[in-house]
Formats: C-alpha cells, structure tokens, sequence
C-alpha cells in the first residue's frame, strides 16, 4: 500500500509548483482481484476510497471491477467517503437513469474542463450477479455527453475502464469533441499515446497495472486551440536522430558492426539512414514551429518506487488500518 502514500507525495509536490491540478482515475482501482470480495478486500476498498478523497481527486471512474461488491457498496462509499464517482453509460435497471454522476465541469484557470466517465460491458463472475444496473454502449454516451459538454467546456476528458484494446481503438478514432482519453483495463500494453488518424481529436492514453506509475500530462492551452500537439515526441526525435548519426558515423567509416560490411552494402544503408534523418528532422521541426503558435501536451510517466518518499498523513492513514482502526 505504500504506492498510495507516495502518490499523495508527487500530487502534493504538484501542487507546490503552482499550477492548476486536475487529479483523476480511471476506474478499476477498487478490487483487484475477480469473484465475490472478502470482508478483507472490501475493508481495503474503504482504505483507498478515504485516501482518495485526501489526497484529492477530483473524479473516480466506476469500473468494472469496482462493481464486484455491487450498486450499494459503492453507493456508500459515495456518501459515506465522498467519493466522488462518475459513469456517464451505468443505469438504474428500472428506469434507465444514471446512477451517479454522468460528468463533472471543472474550472482550471479560466479553462473549462468537463470530465465524462465510462464503462464497458461487466462480465458475470462466478458468485456475482450484477443486480440493479446496466450498461448503456459506451461510444453512444461518450458521444452523447461530449455534445452536451462541448457548448460550455473548452476541454474534454473521458474517463474509461473498458475491455480491450479493440475498444480502445474504436473510442480515440469515432469520439467526437473529447480531447483527452485516460484508460484503465483491456488487454494489451500501449503506454505510449496513441493519437486519432481520423477526424477525432482525441488522444490516449492508458494507465499502467497495479497502480506502477503515476501519469502526468502538463497543458499549454492557447485559448481557443483545443487540438493538442504531443511535445513528447520531441524528445523521442532527439534520441532518434542521435542513433542515427552515430550509425552513420560508423558506415561511413567502416568502424565497428560496419567493418565486415562491403563498400557497396554500407553506401546503401547509408543512404537510406541520411533519407531517414531527414524525415526526423523535418518532423522535428515541424513540430517546433507547431509548438510556438498552438496548444501543447507533454506526457511523463512517473514510476512509483522507493525513492519517493510516502506521504506521513496517508502513511498513517493506512498505518491505522492496518491495525483495524480506520475511519474517514
């Protein structure tokens, strides 16, 4: 559990440097484990629904997951932690109504941010019965939310706790006026950005298992420019032109892994490194130009390990209850 108290170290940190912090969860972080909760697992989902509401977030997704203990244990938290839990497509049975709420408007310096939250389709697990809800499509509400937020939010964040990368795909690629996609579950790794290729704007970008890292995204919003250019491919472009030199370095020499190389084989690759460079470069390039006149996003993972130190207040927190002492 040390990971909590160190990630109410780098939030606090944050906020230490004086910008405007937008503090969320994609859902899933309740339960870990699948099948009916013990005393034990719903006692800890009390522990890191406390330490949320501490630390400050300011919006929790519902996933999957979460809903192991079913509607009225996470109705509780809500009321009793405050916990403050989204889903935009989870509905009452009967009459179809959200059973939290669908979205949140958040003010960040003047920039409007709305926060949607989603969910895919839950699995009956073996000794779960989903009871009292359903699950309206995902896409559907994400668009449906993003239409009504559009009109008074200058930014659009969904939170999303769904199935598989083919999901994933299908939301970043047919959303409609969300900026920012954090994702949770689905099989696969994709720890890098993945950026829509069709006329959606959206972005992104997926959490990292069992809570290993913390994701920063830093904004630099031109008012009125909300089609964000990843600045973190700078550095990327930097290490690749860098190898590329080198590589070159080494053909045109004929030192190294090139020494066995003939002539005739090391001008060829030559000339396809120089022809690849220059794509970098140009890119590189392009995106400087691009940074000094638009709206700009840079993403930095930060791993939770031991050189963080914990938070004392979470720290004790999670201290009492191991002891069986917790309250909220």
């Amino acid at each position: 559990m040390g990971g909590l108290a160190r990630r109410a170290t780098v939030i606090k940190e944050l906020k230490k440097e004086g910008k405007e912090l937008l503090a969320v969860d994609a859902g899933n972080s309740l339960f870990k484990e699948k099948g009916s909760p013990s005393s034990a697992e719903r006692k800890r989902a009390r522990l890191l629904a406390t330490t949320y509401r501490r630390i400050g977030y300011q919006a929790v997704n519902v996933g999957s997951n979460d809903l192991l203990a079913g509607i009225e244990f996470l109705k509780q938290l809500k009321e009793e932690v405050h916990l403050p839990l989204l889903s935009a497509n989870l509905l009452d049975a009967k009459g179809g109504k959200p059973i939290f709420k669908t979205h949140m408007r958040i003010d960040l310096s003047g920039i409007r941010v709305g926060v949607v939250g989603l969910t895919s389709d839950v699995p009956h697990q073996e000794g779960v019965i989903p009871e009292g809800y359903f699950l309206s499509d995902p896409l559907t509400a994400a668009n449906r939310m993003a239409a009504e937020l559009v009109t008074d939010c200058d930014i659009i964040v969904a939170l999303g706790n769904l199935g598989s990368f083919k999901e994933y795909t299908e939301l970043v690629q047919k959303v409609e006026a969300i900026q920012f996609i954090f994702g949770s579950g689905g099989k696969g790794s994709y720890h890098h950005p993945i950026r829509s290729n069709s006329g959606s704007k959206a972005t992104l970008f997926q959490t990292y298992a069992k809570g290993q890292y913390l994701g920063r995204i830093d904004l630099r919003v031109v008012k009125g420019d909300y089609d964000f250019v990843d600045l973190s491919r700078r550095s990327y472009l930097e290490r690749t032109i860098k190898s590329v030199e080198s590589q070159l370095e080494s053909y045109r020499t004929g030192s190294g892994r090139a020494a066995p190389i003939p002539q005739d084989k090391r001008d060829e690759y030559i000339k396809r490194l120089e022809d690849f460079k220059k794509r970098s470069e140009e890119q590189l390039k392009r995106l400087e130009e691009e940074s000094r006149t638009k709206s700009t996003f840079i993403n930095t993972p930060i791993r939770l390990n031991d050189t963080i130190k914990e938070d004392p207040e979470i720290k004790e927190v999670i201290d009492r209850f191991k002891k069986g002492s917790l309250s909220s």
